[in-house]
């Protein structure tokens, strides 16, 4: 089995249960093979920036600000902030009348419903591990994957501790060996970029299930 078959399987995975993913999302400090989302609104604001959403936070603390007083506090040219207010105007986050910007529409505090990242592995499930751990950054949950006659090779003990799930592939299927822990890292805005990253470039159906997402066949 190749990685790219590897992957496939679990994309086969979640189409069959309607579930919204992305492959290879960039997110700076990792890129998961998979990325999934499940119980954000597909009506959320897409933004995937981490200024664009830096700049919604700081006006979310004023009333309002002008394009020099943004411009100051990021160290950013006008022509680079006056992109950056056309971009969420676009979006409806933000209205600007005459030089005064302000929040119209939430962003900040939404329900971004649950983040799953899979990092898939042909056998070195080591570096599989410090990967998957780098996605608590952005993601409630991360998993690493192996084909199924690999799993033995992989030290349990370990991925306990690491929090890290286990997920088992072969072209049956998928077996959760291991449930990962819920992350302590994950930080809103990179969650927010994940989860619009996920909508923009694949926006399936979401398929609402109470049970662990790789709970059932």
């Amino acid at each position: 089995m190749l990685e790219s078959e590897l992957v496939e399987q679990i994309e086969n995975y979640l189409n069959k249960y309607q579930i919204r993913y992305a492959k290879e999302v960039r997110m700076g400090i990792g890129v998961p093979d998979v990325s999934i989302n499940i119980g954000a609104s597909k009506s959320m604001p897409v933004i995937t920036d981490f200024y664009l959403l830096s700049i919604v936070e700081y006006l979310n603390s004023k009333s309002s600000a002008t394009v020099g007083e943004i411009s100051d506090c990021f160290g950013f040219d006008k022509s680079k902030t006056t992109n950056y207010i056309n971009q969420l105007q676009s979006e409806k986050v933000v209205i600007q009348n005459g030089d005064r910007i302000r929040i119209k529409r939430k962003v900040l505090g939404l329900n971004l419903g649950k983040t799953i990242s899979i990092e898939a592995k042909l056998k070195d499930w080591k570096s599989g591990i410090l990967q998957a751990e780098r996605y608590l950054m952005f993601s409630d949950y991360s998993y690493l994957a192996l084909p199924k006659d690999k799993i033995k090779n992989v030290n349990i003990e370990h991925l306990n501790k690491s929090g890290i799930g286990l997920l088992s592939v072969d072209m049956f299927g998928i077996e959760e060996i291991i449930k990962p822990s819920m992350s302590t890292e994950c930080e809103y805005k990179q969650k927010y970029m994940l989860t619009s990253s996920i909508i923009k470039r694949y926006p399936h159906t979401i398929k609402r299930r109470k049970d662990n997402v790789f709970s059932k066949l």
